[in-house]
């Protein structure tokens, strides 16, 4: 492809009736961790305190390893006015019902039959869901292995029933394993009793818990509070909403560029590890397609829609912590 952006700007298409963009196609992968180090029950590469003040910024990766540094992802990107998902059609937001809560899935037909070799395989009967996910790390840091596939095919309406991983996370449990830390949830509930996680990822703002249980309406949704007005791309902190000053990052619905690995780690075990900057040592997504004060912010993303930037070149020997890719300058 020897204008693979140019070609791309073919595949945006706009609705000018109702102002909705869509675009499908290949872009640059933009998530970022130390996949072996953090999926290695949370052993980082350094003990506490995890990163300096210096090497916290936004653009440092002072130690980890990006696993998914140089890879393409299938991305489909759609932008939506805010006046088509409010309740009252306004835009900005009132404060009428002014946060949205999302999920994705995934579904497959029930029955799968195993052909002969070469042979095609014959899927069957009504669709199943087997994935889901609306906040990040939740499956993989939360919920624990015996109980994953049973989360995974439940509602988020049914989050209640899985409550209990909430309040007492296997990953505070990891993290004081090894590193001998305790954990201090910021609002000052007990370690075993997470009534802090419950509200940030099972709760809408103002909705109460039911003493210390989820009580109802209980649901893991990605929550955004639409009033909330975006931050520039070359603005955003990875921290988001949860660790800086900036509002409009996650937990605040979440951005291509939101530090989901070290906001998780950091609010799950609490003021310790917060103080000591724990985090897997990935703070941004490096070694991105285009050219810096272009079209591509230094922290990686795309100023413009889609917003996640140009995919990789196809010579290029992707992945593995490297950035094997660097573009020509034009």
């Amino acid at each position: 492809m020897p204008d693979y952006p140019a070609l791309a700007a073919q595949g945006i298409y706009t609705d000018a009736a109702t102002g909705i963009r869509v675009f499908a196609g290949q872009r640059a992968e933009t998530f970022y961790i130390d996949l072996g180090a953090v999926f290695d029950t949370l052993n980082l590469r350094r003990r506490l305190p995890s990163l300096t003040a210096a090497e916290d910024v936004d653009t440092v990766n002072p130690f980890g390893v990006n696993r998914f540094s140089g890879f393409n992802i299938s991305t489909i990107a759609i932008e939506v006015p805010i006046t088509r998902i409010t309740s009252d059609g306004n835009s900005p937001a009132t404060t009428k019902n002014p946060v949205i809560g999302v999920y994705a899935n995934t579904s497959r037909q029930k029955v799968r039959v195993l052909s002969e070799p070469g042979e095609p395989v014959h899927e069957k009967g009504p669709f199943v869901q087997v994935s889901r996910m609306a906040n990040p790390l939740v499956n993989e840091l939360i919920i624990t292995t015996p109980f994953k596939d049973g989360w995974n095919a439940a509602e988020p309406e049914n989050e209640a029933n899985f409550q209990d991983f909430y309040k007492n996370p296997v990953v505070a449990t990891e993290l004081n394993l090894v590193f001998g830390v305790p954990i201090l949830p910021i609002d000052g509930s007990v370690a075993n009793n997470r009534t802090d996680l419950m509200s940030l990822l099972l709760k809408y703002p103002g909705q109460p818990l039911n003493g210390t249980d989820c009580g109802s309406p209980c649901a893991e949704l990605l929550r955004l509070d639409l009033r909330v007005p975006p931050t520039a791309p070359e603005m955003q902190s990875r921290l988001g909403a949860a660790l800086s000053t900036d509002p409009a990052g996650y937990p605040n619905g979440r951005r291509p560029n939101d530090d989901a690995t070290d906001i998780t780690v950091r609010v799950v075990g609490g003021k310790n590890y917060i103080a000591n900057r724990i985090g897997d040592g990935v703070n941004f997504l490096a070694g991105a397609p285009g050219v810096v004060g272009v079209d591509i912010t230094t922290n990686g993303i795309a100023r413009n829609f889609p917003f996640l930037p140009t995919p990789y070149d196809g010579k290029c020997s992707a992945g593995q912590g490297d950035n094997p890719c660097t573009p020509p300058v034009p």
